[in-house]
């Protein structure tokens, strides 16, 4: 099914994180009208899923939540809708006006689950206000969306770790989809004050693909879905970013750290079987799979490589890369 996104950019949020800035990612200031929407979606000739991000949608009041709502029914038939919303306006009120609604997804802005780091980045709730919320969505029926962050003033990787942990323990195996998404600095914000005054040291490119790489594999061993990991890539925020992990492949980065620490993990030393489709995983970005696995296996490069043997139909070639 075809998605059709509308940037709310923090329409109707309760406050400002020291982080955001959605304006400068998405190169508008302006939000999209129901009206706007209802011409959009009215011109789709086939089902669509309507998208409203960049805002705390559940915010607005019951009447704006509405019309931006109803858009769905001038859409084709078995078109749905999904959005994104801050944790603190869930509500067993707000849900059951939603539920009149074919919604394909409730995506809740956890960030962390860190009090402490809540705190710093002017979040307004606490962790347990937050799992309270998703916990909320679940029991009311919808599949959730979780976006976590990492990076963030005062988080730690094991931090994050365990926010899926304790997200996990209230899914109790419904439906909890992730995105992960790296803690830029970008102009114009609180943070990029700190950063400037030496208060805040954002991640590298590098730490970033190793920490979600971890929260990765540590998703898929819990039963996740990652729909994303990185920012969705744009010149608005190319301009807009002072510091941190800024990449336009950090889910590919991500993904072959994962894929590293996941072959550290089952054979320390190798040797390695993977499947053909790998193999980018290990040689794409200059080789950063490969290097990555040398320097936590110890092994020089040149004999990392050839310890990792890729699928040819039914048998195991080695690729000298």
């Amino acid at each position: 099914m075809k998605r059709l996104p509308f940037f709310l950019s923090m329409g109707s949020c309760p406050r400002r994180c020291i982080y955001c800035h959605q304006g400068e990612i998405t190169g508008t200031y302006s939000i999209p009208s129901p009206e706007d929407v209802l011409r959009a979606v009215s011109a789709m000739d086939s089902p669509c899923e309507i998208c409203f991000f960049g805002g705390s949608f559940t915010c607005f009041p019951p009447g704006r939540q509405k019309q931006y709502l109803e858009t769905v029914f001038a859409a084709p038939s078995g078109s749905t809708v999904r959005f994104s919303t801050h944790p603190e306006c869930i509500s067993r009120t707000v849900l059951k006006e939603t539920g009149q609604y074919p919604v394909s997804m409730i995506e809740l802005g956890i960030s962390s689950l860190d009090d402490r780091v809540l705190k710093v980045c002017n979040r307004g709730y606490s962790g347990e206000e937050a799992l309270a919320s998703l916990r909320t969505v679940l029991d009311e029926g919808f599949h959730a969306g979780a976006q976590m962050m990492i990076g963030l003033p005062g988080q730690a990787r094991e931090s994050s770790l365990q926010d899926l942990r304790r997200i996990n323990e209230i899914r109790k195996g419904r439906p909890v989809t992730l995105r992960i998404y790296p803690c830029l600095v970008l102009d114009k914000t609180p943070l990029a004050e700190l950063c400037r005054e030496g208060k805040y040291t954002p991640l590298s490119v590098n730490g970033a693909a190793i920490w979600a790489g971890e929260l990765l594999n540590e998703a898929v061993r819990l039963g996740f879905s990652v729909q994303r990991i990185g920012l969705q890539e744009s010149e608005s925020l190319s301009r807009s970013v002072i510091g941190g992990p800024h990449h336009p492949a950090l889910g590919e980065l991500a993904r072959s750290a994962a894929l590293s620490f996941s072959l550290k993990t089952k054979n320390p030393e190798g040797p390695w079987n993977l499947p053909s489709r790998s193999v980018s995983l290990l040689t794409g970005h200059g080789e950063y799979g490969f290097r990555l696995l040398s320097e936590i296996t110890g092994l020089p490069l040149s004999e990392t490589k050839h310890r990792v043997f890729f699928s040819n139909g039914d048998t195991m070639q080695p690729k000298v890369i």
